[in-house]
């Protein structure tokens, strides 16, 4: 079953266009193939299967309306075809009624979520740096080897150029927000230590020494708190938004 998301937001239909990329780009003999390096939400970097079993909205359908913002059906279709590449990569089927009940379900939370996430950051007056979004732009454009190839891309997805550097931009507004708005609980010693002796006592082979682990785990349980923090926060805007859901 597809893990709850935590509402991390990422900018979905850049994850699509990047593997449109990737599966329409051979590379060259000898030449070893590099993952993009752009931030993703959890388990959603896999390719959109093939044929899909899901039943999307038209793209500029409004399928939701949040606070009086319109949600349009290509955003919540990134969103679900990524969650469908997602049980497809677990060795599931997507197209089973339970499975396509979870998509949509899942889906419309996270597009939810991350609509009332980039409301209240807004209202805050976290705001994205230009140079930083141009520069982000410029990443973008050198996984491709040209415009055409880029544009070609884009066309799959549904988006526009312009569209995408809007999402790279709420992408950095979010992540303003995440850093200035949102407490995060410190991990402790114990906490490490707990986790540790967790490991150990259900790893099947000899475990590494403590020390060799501890930045690892540190580091892992500093995500978690993360992202229940902002989890948290996504519910406390939601209960206070108006919400209206079309599909």
């Amino acid at each position: 079953m597809i893990k709850k998301m935590k509402f991390v937001f990422a900018p979905f239909a850049l994850a699509l266009v990047l593997g449109a990329c990737s599966d329409n780009e051979e590379p060259a003999a000898g030449e070893e193939t590099q993952a993009p390096e752009t931030e993703q939400a959890p388990e959603t970097e896999e390719a959109a299967p093939a044929e899909s079993a899901l039943d999307l909205p038209a793209e500029d359908e409004v399928v939701a309306v949040v606070n009086g913002e319109e949600i349009q059906g290509k955003v919540y279709n990134s969103v679900a075809r990524q969650f469908e590449s997602t049980l497809a990569a677990q060795g599931q089927d997507p197209s089973t009624e339970e499975n396509l009940q979870l998509i949509q379900d899942e889906a419309m939370s996270v597009v939810i979520g991350n609509a009332v996430l980039l409301q209240d950051a807004k209202e805050k007056g976290h705001e994205a740096d230009d140079a930083v979004v141009e520069e982000r732009m410029e990443e973008l454009k050198a996984n491709f080897e040209d415009e055409e190839a880029m544009n070609e891309a884009l066309a799959e997805t549904g988006f526009t150029m312009e569209e995408m550097e809007e999402q790279l931009r709420e992408q950095l507004v979010y992540e303003t927000y995440l850093a200035e708005e949102i407490d995060t609980p410190e991990v402790t010693d114990e906490e490490v230590q707990t986790a540790y002796d967790g490991f150990v006592e259900s790893s099947e082979e000899e475990a590494p020494p403590y020390e060799e682990m501890e930045p690892t785990i540190r580091q892992s349980l500093e995500e978690q708190k993360s992202q229940e923090a902002t989890f948290a926060r996504v519910e406390e805007l939601r209960e206070a938004a108006e919400v209206e859901v079309n599909i």
